[in-house]
C-alpha cells in the first residue's frame, strides 16, 4: 500500500517491503470484504496494491486484478506471491500513481484498501484521485475504500508528548512516535527498532486523515453517489467511536458537478 503523493517518497514502504505482510495485517475482515465485492463485479482495479495482500486472494477467487503501486519493492513481493499462489495470469501489476492512472477500457470496480487514500496529502491530490477513479469506471461502476476514523483522544494524547517520547508499536522491538498537525490534518508516524549493533534504525510515513462529512463532500464533488458507509467490515454501523470508515460509492451520471 503505497502511492507517494507529490511531496516525495515515504521510506517505510521501500525499507519494509519484505516484512510488510508480517507487520501490516490490515483491518479485520478487509480481505473478505474486498474479495466479495470483486467477485460480484467480475474484475477489479486495486490502487495501492502493495504486496498483494488483497490482490492475491482476489485472484484465487477467480477474479482478474489490475493493481497499481508506486513502490517497486512492494510490487516485486506481490509478483512473487502471485506466482507462488499460481494466479500470476490473473494479476497484472503496474507502477502507477492513483492520482493519474488510466485504463484502456472501463471497469466495474475500483478499490483503495487499507487507508491508501490517506496518502493524498492535499485536497488537490484527493480530488485528482477520485476523478481518476470515476474516469476508470463504467456506468454504474463502484468505488470502495476504507480510512481510519480520526480519534480526537489519540490526537490529544500525542500532541501533549515530547518529540523524544516513544511507545511500543505492536511489533516486538518496535517503537513509534506520532506527530499530529491538525491545521494540515497530517500525521507523521515515525518508527524505530534496534539493529544487531544496538543502533536505532528509523523510518516514517505520512497520512492526511479525513473526517466523515469531508469524505462525503469529496465523493459528491467528484460525481459519486454514496451507496453505504460502515464502521467496520462486518457491517457495523458508523457511529461515534467506530474505528473505521468503510465507503462504497457509485459513479454518478450527472452531466455537471454539483460542487465546484
Amino acid at each position: 500500500m503505497s502511492t507517494y503523493p507529490s511531496e516525495g517518497h515515504d521510506p517505510y514502504y521501500r525499507e519494509y517491503a519484505r516484512a510488510y505482510d508480517e507487520h501490516s495485517r490490515g483491518v479485520p475482515g478487509d480481505v473478505e470484504f474486498y474479495v466479495a465485492l470483486a467477485r460480484e463485479a467480475g474484475a477489479v482495479v486495486e490502487l495501492g496494491v502493495g504486496t498483494g495482500r488483497i490482490a492475491v486472494p482476489t485472484a484465487q477467487a477467480g477474479v482478474p486484478v489490475l493493481g497499481f503501486d508506486r513502490e517497486p519493492a512492494m510490487l516485486e513481493v506481490a509478483r512473487e506471491k502471485a506466482e507462488v499462489a499460481g494466479v500470476s495470469h490473473l494479476v497484472t501489476l503496474r507502477d502507477g500513481d492513483m492520482r493519474s492512472f488510466t485504463l484502456d477500457a472501463p471497469v466495474p470496480l475500483v478499490t483503495i484498501p487499507f487507508r491508501t487514500f490517506l496518502h493524498n496529502l492535499t485536497t488537490e491530490d484527493q480530488i485528482a484521485t477520485l476523478r481518476a477513479c470515476r474516469d476508470a469506471l463504467g456506468p454504474g461502476g463502484r468505488l470502495a475504500l476504507n480510512v481510519f476514523n480520526p480519534d480526537l483522544r489519540m490526537m490529544a494524547k500525542w500532541m501533549g508528548r515530547r518529540a523524544e517520547d516513544w511507545e511500543p508499536f505492536g511489533w516486538e522491538g518496535y517503537q513509534a512516535h506520532q506527530d499530529y498537525r491538525p491545521t494540515e490534518q497530517v500525521v507523521t508516524t515515525s518508527l524505530r527498532v534496534r539493529d544487531e549493533d544496538g543502533q536505532w534504525r528509523r523510518t516514517s510515513f505520512r497520512l492526511r486523515y479525513v473526517h466523515r462529512y469531508e469524505m462525503q463532500h469529496l465523493l459528491e464533488r467528484c460525481r459519486f453517489e454514496v451507496e453505504s458507509l460502515w464502521g467496520g467490515f462486518q457491517g457495523q454501523p458508523y457511529q461515534d467511536g467506530a474505528p473505521e470508515m468503510v465507503w462504497i460509492a457509485k459513479r454518478s451520471e450527472r452531466d455537471v458537478e454539483t460542487l465546484v
